[in-house]
């Protein structure tokens, strides 16, 4: 048990003048528990922070290690309300990344320097 699990966000505002609201996440062990209402409810605290900090126009990005696998109900809710735009390979595919709009490209970059694959999605703002 590593304690309590967090997000964090930022809203960005691009020179033409679009906001870019970025969220990221390390979700809670252990991986893809989907026991109960774990995994959907952690689902549903990243979604209501979106809904409470996010403005209408946003563009939403939200990254990070989920510790939890395709299948699992966290990252079934997830896309129940955002575009699933890429996952790694990592330890099942515990790294996620999500929008409300659509990457123009996405890679996995290999290890670097951590336990898990560093992850590239490009956007057009």
């Amino acid at each position: 048990y590593y304690g309590k699990r967090s997000a964090h966000w930022v809203r960005l505002k691009h020179n033409d003048g679009k906001t870019v609201f970025f969220l990221n996440h390390h979700g809670p062990l252990p991986v893809s528990k989907s026991g109960g209402c774990t995994g959907s409810s952690t689902a549903y605290n990243i979604l209501k922070m979106i809904a409470t900090n996010a403005h209408k126009n946003d563009v939403i990005i939200v990254v990070g290690d989920f510790n939890a696998q395709g299948h699992s109900s966290r990252v079934q809710a997830m896309k129940g309300y955002l575009n699933h735009v890429y996952s790694g390979t990592c330890m099942g595919g515990v790294d996620h990344i999500f929008s409300n709009c659509n990457a123009v490209s996405h890679d996995n970059l290999g290890k670097g320097g951590s336990d898990h694959d560093a992850l590239n999605a490009i956007f057009r703002i």
